[in-house]
């Protein structure tokens, strides 16, 4: 551990000791003395001043991201989640293009294709509307799906409770992404 404390730039190091209260005593002690032989810190007592002060949170349903490297990985994995969304209405399209429904299959291959296109230019934007009109294409396409569902699939209190989850699990993937560009926007 001492090693691993000791080879870290001095960036880190001071991130580290911003953060200390998510490590070990024994990595935190380490870390004060590592930066006080660099002339980081004179002592232990600097640490409670701001620039050692990490800004406190309330707990959120939404954590929040406070380097820019969390937001970039959490940001990059929201929008790639959203890709695999837009599978589902590209291969349901696909599929009722084959069963000779062309009408259907082009309209839920354009929302494919409209979900992917939008998807992209909030990756490249980081445009917090984007969420928003994604959100509103997700439930209209749902309640579209729920409405005109196929009589001849006998569905069951398991397949809503599926598609529940699932739907939930995208429209909280969603507002996050709101809440995360909203966030950004107002610190820049």
């Amino acid at each position: 551990m001492r090693n691993r404390i000791c080879s870290l730039d001095d960036n880190a190091l001071e991130e580290l000791l911003s953060q200390r209260d998510a490590y070990e005593p024994e990595a935190v002690d380490i870390a004060v003395q590592e930066a006080i032989d660099r002339q980081l810190i004179q002592s232990k007592d600097e640490l409670r001043g701001a620039r050692f002060t990490e800004k406190r949170h309330p707990k959120s349903l939404f954590p929040y991201l406070h380097r820019e490297k969390q937001f970039q990985k959490v940001f990059g994995s929201l929008v790639r989640s959203l890709y695999l969304v837009a599978l589902i209405p590209l291969i349901f399209g696909a599929l009722k293009m084959v069963e000779m429904q062309q009408q259907q299959g082009l309209g839920m291959l354009g929302l494919g294709l409209l979900w992917i296109g939008l998807s992209i230019r909030m990756q490249k934007r980081k445009d917090a509307r984007i969420p928003l009109l994604l959100m509103v294409i997700f439930v209209t396409g749902l309640m579209q799906f729920l409405l005109s569902r196929p009589e001849h699939l006998n569905w069951q209190l398991t397949d809503f409770l599926v598609l529940g989850i699932a739907a939930l699990l995208v429209i909280y993937g969603l507002v996050y992404l709101r809440v995360l560009l909203a966030r950004r926007q107002g610190k820049q």
